[in-house]
């Protein structure tokens, strides 16, 4: 067996037991959420439309109320994405997006979990207010 085959067994091997993981994760933290304040606040960020949900982004890095870290998420989250070199290499068919994806669920699920509840409820609110706005104005 080649070092090649043996590298992209070991890949492929990390991504799917990765993969296998945040799903059993994702799954055991959905039902745990399920009735809980932030599980609500998180169906109703899920529900935004996606421009609202890049409002939300913006406004959420502008408010000084949101922890320096918190902030810090989203522009690392575009580095990642932006760069070249990725845990694992995006020319591998469906495996190589798996990181991509894995990075982007952990930087939503640490924002969530950073940012300070009563702080995302007030943006939530402001832009499910401007929805309301323009849903009656047509």
């Amino acid at each position: 067996m080649s070092l090649g085959c043996v590298l992209l067994a070991v890949v492929l091997g990390a991504a799917l037991l990765s993969a296998g993981t945040l799903s059993v994760l994702l799954w055991w933290r959905r039902a745990a959420l399920r009735n809980s304040e932030m599980g609500r606040l998180a169906r109703r960020v899920v529900a935004l439309s996606l421009p609202r949900k890049v409002r939300l982004a913006r406004r959420l890095l502008a408010d000084r109320r949101v922890p320096l870290l918190a902030r810090a998420v989203l522009p690392a989250v575009v580095l990642y994405l932006a760069m070249p070199l990725d845990i694992v290499p995006d020319f591998i068919p469906v495996v190589g997006y798996l990181d991509d994806l894995l990075v982007i669920l952990g930087a939503v699920w640490l924002l969530l979990r950073l940012v300070p509840a009563a702080v995302l409820e007030e943006q939530v609110a402001a832009l499910e207010m401007e929805a309301g706005c323009q849903d009656a104005q047509r």
